[in-house]
């Protein structure tokens, strides 16, 4: 077959204009090619959805608009089919219809490549499935570390989501590992100038546990409002440094427990997000491109 002259052209003309990547973060596909998504989104918003009880009371119906991309954790995908997706924890712990939908693009730590999935049977009982996180579509594995430092934290080429538990980071904090720290490491990588959080509560009670119907143990609550504890203050230690970097959050999580970032209404983070692509469109004359100049 031959090449198209044109191709060529404008091949050699980008790699001329190549810069070197901002970030030397690399993703992987199921067959282990390595690709660069640095950038990706450049310059554009999204909104984070954590898995807080306040997700299911606001009208994620506007999030359909377009110009909004949307970034969900674990099973906040439940709540609203997202854009991109990524967790950290085991794999079986996430509803497999996010799994098989390929409309997601999912961004999964390489250790879970292998890994296996599970199915809800009849009655609730869970089982194994005869699927992998690698036969999945859709998804891109990324290398993580589990030393933070919070004056490093964008500039690392892995995905950092806390502190290992046998050692401190570098505020003095001993393990307490997060997927919101691994997905808004992600979303800058991906080029995003700024991020809209959702689902932020950093509350956790007996009534008020997640925005979709689970079940946890006291002892698991404790835990989670301790790990919310430790993530405000890595928050506002970092804060200084996503700046430094052009990357901004707002929290638009209505009642959030999260004081490290300046606080936007929903509505408001909305018609931000989407203004660029919020004009009237009109299809006519898109297929006569400079017709009105050749008269």
């Amino acid at each position: 077959m031959r090449e198209n002259s044109g191709d060529i052209a404008a091949l050699q003309a980008g790699l001329k204009q190549r810069k070197p990547a901002r970030s030397g973060l690399r993703l992987y596909t199921a067959d282990f090619d390595s690709v660069s998504l640095c950038d990706f989104y450049r310059g554009r918003s999204a909104f984070l959805m954590l898995s807080g009880p306040s997700l299911g009371q606001i009208d994620l119906s506007l999030l359909g608009k377009r110009g909004i991309v949307t970034m969900a954790v674990n099973n906040a995908w439940a709540v609203h089919r997202p854009t991109l997706w990524t967790c950290v924890d085991d794999p079986g712990r996430f509803i497999d219809t996010g799994w098989k939908d390929p409309g997601i693009l999912k961004l999964v730590p390489m250790t879970h490549f292998d890994r296996r999935l599970r199915i809800q049977l009849t009655g609730g009982k869970m089982a194994s499935s005869a699927f992998r996180v690698r036969q999945m579509p859709g998804v891109l594995f990324y290398r993580r570390n589990d030393q933070f430092d919070h004056q490093r934290f964008l500039k690392a080429d892995t995905v950092n989501w806390g502190q290992d538990g046998e050692s401190v980071d570098s505020l003095g904090i001993k393990g307490k590992r997060s997927v919101m720290l691994a997905a808004l490491h992600l979303l800058h990588y991906l080029g995003f100038g700024t991020v809209y959080l959702l689902g932020a509560d950093f509350k956790m009670g007996a009534d008020q546990k997640y925005a979709f119907a689970e079940n946890r143990s006291p002892q698991s609550i404790r835990h989670n409002n301790v790990l919310y504890d430790s993530l405000r203050q890595r928050f506002k230690a970092l804060r200084p440094h996503f700046e430094a970097h052009g990357f901004k959050v707002l929290n638009a999580t209505p009642g959030s427990g999260l004081d490290a970032f300046d606080r936007i209404a929903f509505a408001d983070a909305v018609a931000r997000a989407g203004s660029e692509c919020a004009k009237p469109v009109s299809t006519q004359g898109w297929y006569e491109l400079n017709k009105e100049a050749k008269k």
